[in-house]
């Protein structure tokens, strides 16, 4: 499996020689100390894949645990060596169809809706963050209308002009964009389009900065705005499998581009309701060493299984409390908010376990050889984010 959005076809809807040398010690120190300089830097603000188009200055992302603090950008805009600053809003939309460029339409299943990622921006601030060619494209924005990712395009079957009819309304699309631009959400609309469908939640700004301004100096002014318990979160590009606050993580678009769509509703609670047909085809019951029976999507359980075979192998087996497994596959929105998004349970590439030492939002107590090991076997830890949730891993990528 591959983790990079658009590395897949589409997928069906429902479904060295060693020697001496003369150089003198120091020397070679100096250029191992600027080689890691070089590499650190490259962290920071290069990255092997664009972000934003590859924009002018470094870009910071900023954000602030349980709500967004809007003093934070209220302090950035006022501060020495930060320039545009822009915040950017999210949520789920859920819709019943969409039309393609040919004019055809496309609806979901009887009954059912589905659930797509919007990002929602000021369209002129944001601008300040995008190459030249598509200023005008998001600018163009305020007038009403969505652009999709190139992911999110193509699971619509889109090339360029559409529309997507929401409950509240039908939005024209308007065209399309690199997923880069867009954080790897699948739709971006303005503020004011997106507050008509119920998605007004701020999440995260994004943060130019002057070249002779250091990321220290920024955080260092932005924790003057905290109130007591906010957690402040920054990162800069190459820091994350997408550029958005929260772990490492794929977003919602690749998700759905390796794993597949599937169409919902909003049950009770935090709870979602899946087609039955697409939990049918894409869920099954597996047994796996230590935590027994357990309900997950069909192409994790390989991956899944032989991570726990090795631990038990390895003689790690202890560390593991029988009888604390917390589930994997579970439809629900995050945290139990719809305005967090969709818990990557719903796919059934997320799992729990030892539950009752590792609770949301403590301090981690899980043993760091089974951390280390899960994570090469392609699973992201909940226990390194802003907000930790220790007993958390789910998929980010193939096995090393």
């Amino acid at each position: 499996m591959a983790t990079k959005a658009g590395s897949r076809s589409r997928p069906a809807f429902g479904t060295g020689t060693s020697g001496r040398t003369n150089r003198p010690r120091g020397i070679v120190l100096v250029v191992l100390v600027l080689l890691a300089l070089g590499f650190a830097a490259n962290a920071l603000w290069g990255r092997a894949d664009p972000v934003l188009g590859d924009p002018r200055a470094p870009v910071l992302l900023a954000w602030t645990s349980d709500r967004l603090l809007p003093q934070l950008g209220e302090a950035a805009r006022r501060a020495d060596g930060i320039g545009a600053v822009v915040e950017v809003r999210n949520g789920v939309g859920w819709i019943s169809s969409w039309e393609s460029d040919d004019g055809d339409s496309t609806q979901a299943p009887q009954g059912f809706r589905i659930p797509l990622e919007i990002m929602a921006i000021d369209p002129e601030a944001y601008s300040a963050f995008i190459p030249e060619d598509h200023k005008s494209a998001f600018v163009d924005l305020a007038e009403g209308g969505a652009m999709l990712s190139a992911t999110g395009a193509s699971l619509r079957g889109i090339r360029e002009t559409g529309s997507l009819t929401f409950a509240e309304a039908t939005i024209p699309v308007t065209g399309v964009v690199p997923d880069e631009l867009v954080a790897s959400h699948e739709v971006v609309m303005s503020s004011a389009t997106a507050a008509g469908l119920g998605i007004d939640d701020p999440k995260y700004f994004l943060l130019e900065m002057e070249r002779w301004t250091s990321r220290q100096e920024v955080e260092e002014r932005l924790r003057e705005q905290l109130e007591d318990g906010a957690r402040l979160g920054l990162r800069g590009p190459g820091e994350s499998a997408v550029f958005r606050p929260g772990g490492n993580i794929l977003s919602q678009a690749q998700i759905k581009d390796i794993f597949g769509e599937f169409a919902g509703r909003r049950g009770s609670g935090r709870a979602i309701e899946v087609d039955p047909a697409w939990i049918l085809e894409n869920t099954s019951n597996a047994t796996v060493p230590l935590l027994g029976t357990v309900r997950c999507h069909n192409k994790i359980i390989p991956q899944l299984r032989g991570a726990f075979e090795e631990i038990v192998e390895k003689g790690l087996g202890s560390l593991v409390r029988r009888g604390d497994f917390g589930g994997c596959f579970a439809p629900r929105f995050l945290n139990s908010d719809p305005h967090s998004g969709l818990s990557h349970h719903a796919w059934g590439i997320a799992f729990d376990f030892n539950v009752s030492r590792n609770p949301y939002g403590a301090e981690p107590a899980m043993d760091l050889r089974l951390v280390e090991l899960l994570e090469r076997w392609g699973f992201t830890w909940g226990g390194h984010w802003a907000v930790p949730d220790g007993m958390h891993f789910e998929y980010l990528r193939d096995p090393d």
